[in-house]
């Protein structure tokens, strides 16, 4: 495999994610390296290097010689993808009330903060959604929790999966969910999470 500058590479990894999230490449659809250069206009070796790297995320399904496409999940794998997240998470969420240090939980609003208006860009607010929630299960104090949370590959579910519901409730979802954790108040933080889970899993099935 070729190596290339990390800053290129990343750039090229954006581009080909973004496409991936906002559904400009449709699941199922054969992806070819070539294809995908003449789209992104990009005449060097990073595309192959970013395909390779996306399918081991999980992200792109077969090879490079015969073609990629974007993974496509059934009802039930995503039902139970949801599943895991909401058990994983409200319990990441318990345990960061509890024991966070507040500046932790002011890195949360901070992330808010920019969308307090209204969200504009979706995929944007789309990239923030998807720290603001690993944020919590890395920092929940619970090392097993966040190394279960990687392994599921629950980050390349949601970005398969992407939002689909209006990210002006997502975002009071989150802002609750943040004043909840400033006030340490566990039960109310666990309620809002789980709706907030249950309502995308409703959202996507």
């Amino acid at each position: 495999m070729v190596s290339l500058p990390e800053e290129i590479f990343q750039e090229t990894y954006g581009k080909v994610k973004k496409l991936i999230v906002t559904k400009k490449l449709v699941p199922g659809q054969l992806i070819t390296e070539h294809r995908l250069s003449h789209t992104l206009r990009i005449n060097d070796d990073t595309v192959p290097v970013v395909l390779q790297q996306l399918k081991q995320e999980s992200l792109l399904v077969g090879n490079l010689d015969n073609g990629l496409s974007v993974r496509e999940l059934c009802e039930q794998e995503t039902v139970e993808m949801f599943d895991c997240r909401i058990a994983l998470e409200t319990m990441a969420v318990k345990l960061f009330t509890r024991n966070a240090p507040q500046s932790k939980i002011d890195d949360l609003r901070s992330l808010l903060v920019p969308f307090e208006s209204g969200p504009k860009n979706g995929y944007v607010f789309y990239k923030i959604d998807r720290y603001f929630h690993e944020y919590i299960v890395k920092n929940c104090g619970n090392r097993t929790l966040y190394q279960m949370y990687k392994s599921a590959k629950i980050l390349s579910f949601m970005d398969l999966v992407g939002l689909n519901r209006s990210l002006n409730v997502i975002l009071q979802e989150h802002l609750d969910l943040v004043s909840a954790m400033h006030h340490r108040d566990e039960k109310k933080a666990i309620e809002v999470v789980s709706l907030n889970l249950e309502n995308a899993k409703k959202s996507h099935i």
